[in-house]
């Protein structure tokens, strides 16, 4: 990857986790957890940004591929936020 391509995506990378960070501050006095659990959604999607940028790989341009940790996770999550199992919906 270009070492430049490579800086602005961890800059977003970096943008991207100050956005889910305020996102759980402006969330939790709301008292719905299901709306609250959305952060669970953003942090298993930067959590593969992240990893598909340390192997060197432009998750923009060529997408990512989950880990099955990743998977378990976001599966939680979806579950936490709509109540259903993803298979469910």
């Amino acid at each position: 990857m270009d070492p430049l391509r490579h800086k602005d995506l961890d800059h977003m990378v970096r943008k991207m986790g100050g956005i889910i960070s305020v996102f759980e501050i402006r969330s939790d006095p709301l008292g719905n957890r299901n709306f609250s659990a959305m952060r669970d959604v953003m942090d298993v999607y930067l959590d593969a940004c992240t990893h598909a940028l340390k192997e060197g790989k432009d998750f923009i341009d060529d997408g990512m591929e989950l880990t099955d940790d990743q998977k378990a996770n976001l599966k939680a999550a979806l579950e936490r936020v709509f109540g259903v199992t993803p298979d469910q919906l």
